[in-house]
Parts: structure tokens; sequence; C-alpha cells
């Protein structure tokens, strides 16, 4: 049984000819279909399944591409601030959570308290260090904010600050959302745009370009 003995299987970065008939891409390593959801990747949770503002997070995976600064990029911004709630707002364990995270991603440019003062834009003596943009501070720009736009720029990024989507998962980047709110005491920051601004009852929400 020479199949048993030399498997037909195919290695990672060889090439297959049979996918040049598709795409001119012979490489067996192939990226996933658009919009498909990794396993486990979605909560298993079913308040956060049943609720759509919840849920539509775990969705908008590869949601926006291009520059975090162009119109597509403004309009999906403001619809994520209408449409997307934290399901894991006012947990202790998501704030403790987003303390490590934040440390982690967040602290070398915000800075320990979410002043803008981070290690790599101010120097130990006051001056300015390497990276020049100062984020502005937490306490007077988070009120004014959404979770879910909070939620976007973490995700894709806003201005000179990177997107952390390929870092964090969903459930990461919610409770780094959590963590900073908590860190700047603004629990009167708006959770979810108002009512009058949501989609109506039962009505289609398009997050994905309306796919």
């Amino acid at each position: 049984m020479p199949d048993m003995r030399y498997s037909r299987a195919y290695e990672t970065y060889q090439t297959y000819d049979f996918y040049m008939q598709r795409d001119f891409d012979t490489m067996t390593a192939r990226l996933p279909e658009e919009n498909t959801i990794p396993r486990g990747y979605i909560p298993n949770d079913s308040s956060v399944k049943k609720d759509e503002s919840m849920l539509r997070s775990f969705l908008m995976k590869n949601e926006y591409h291009g520059r975090n600064q162009d119109s597509i990029y403004t309009k999906k911004y403001e619809e994520a601030g209408m449409i997307l709630k934290n399901p894991y707002a006012h947990s202790e364990g998501a704030i403790e959570e987003g303390k490590g995270l934040y440390t982690i991603y967040c602290k070398v440019c915000h800075g320990e308290k979410g002043e803008g003062n981070g290690q790599i834009v101010e120097l130990p003596d006051g001056s300015d260090g390497p990276y020049g943009a100062r984020p502005p501070a937490y306490k007077t720009r988070l009120p004014e904010l959404t979770d879910g736009k909070i939620f976007f720029t973490i995700s894709y990024g806003k201005g000179n600050m990177g997107g952390y989507g390929p870092m964090l998962t969903p459930t990461e980047r919610w409770k780094v959302v959590t963590y900073i709110k908590d860190l700047a005491g603004v629990t009167g920051a708006p959770a979810v745009a108002a009512d009058s601004m949501k989609p109506a009852a039962g009505a289609p929400v398009a997050m994905n370009g309306g796919k």
C-alpha cells in the first residue's frame, strides 16, 4: 500500500496546479473565504448571541480595509458608534483583564493613567519622546465617545494610531474599552448612541458594506 507509506497530503507552502484554474495562485496554504468566522470566535454566551448590538462586534472581522481617515472609515466609525454595545461593561473581571492588556499594548503611548504621556511620547525628564503625536487624555476624550466608537478605533486605528485588530480578539478589545473607561473615571460616557439614532427594531443592520 504505497499510499499509506507515502502520503498524498500537500505541504503548507507547496504549489498545487489545481488552483491555477481559479486564481493563478498555486500555493496550497489558502486564505479563508471572505467574512468567515473561526470556530470559537463568538463567545458561547446566549446573552451575546441574542443581542445584535453585542453580536455585531464579533462578526465585523475584516470590516474595513484602507486608510483610517477616509470617507468609508468615517461612515463605519459612526455606524459602530450607533450599533455596537459592550458585552463586558461594568465587569470587575473585565477591568482587571483589560488592565493587563492595556499595559502590554497601550501604555507605551497613552501612559499609565491614560494621560497621553507614555514612554515613547514623553521621556522621564519631561522632554518629548521619539513619537511626536501625543494622544488626548482619556478624561477629556472618552466622555464624548460611545463604546462602539472606542472599539472601532482599537480595531482599525484612528489618525496616527494603528489598529490592534490583528493582535487583540474582539473580547480582549472590549475588555480594554471597559478598563480605559474605568481608568479615566468616565462612567457617564455613552455606552451606545441615543435610541433615536439606532436602527428600528427588526430593521437589517449593515455593518459589512450591506452584505
